[in-house]
C-alpha cells in the first residue's frame, strides 16, 4: 500500500496485527527501513465505513474488484519480466 502526503511517500507493507486498549496496531514489515504503526480506534472504523458505503466510486471498485486484480497482477508481472 502506498501512503502519500506532504511529509512523506511511504511505501507500507503489513507486519504484524496487534490489539492493545480497544484500538487496532498494525505494524509495518519489521524488514523494512523505516518502521512505523497504524492505531485505529473503533471510531476510525465506523467512520471509514460510513464514508466508503455512501460513496459509489468505493461500490464500483468493489464490483470490479476481481477484474482490477487480475490487470493489475499481469502488469507488475510483464514490469518484472522486462522488455521482450
Amino acid at each position: 500500500m502506498k501512503v502519500r502526503s506532504k511529509l512523506a511517500d511511504i511505501d507500507f507493507v503489513f507486519g504484524k496485527f496487534q490489539y492493545k486498549k480497544d484500538h487496532l496496531i498494525i505494524h509495518s514489515d519489521a524488514t523494512r527501513c523505516m518502521e512505523s504503526k497504524v492505531y485505529i480506534s473503533p471510531d476510525d472504523i465506523v467512520s471509514a465505513l460510513g464514508k466508503a458505503l455512501s460513496n459509489p466510486m468505493v461500490w464500483v471498485y468493489f464490483l470490479g474488484f476481481p477484474f482490477f486484480l487480475l490487470r493489475y497482477r499481469r502488469r507488475h508481472r510483464r514490469k518484472r519480466s522486462g522488455p521482450k
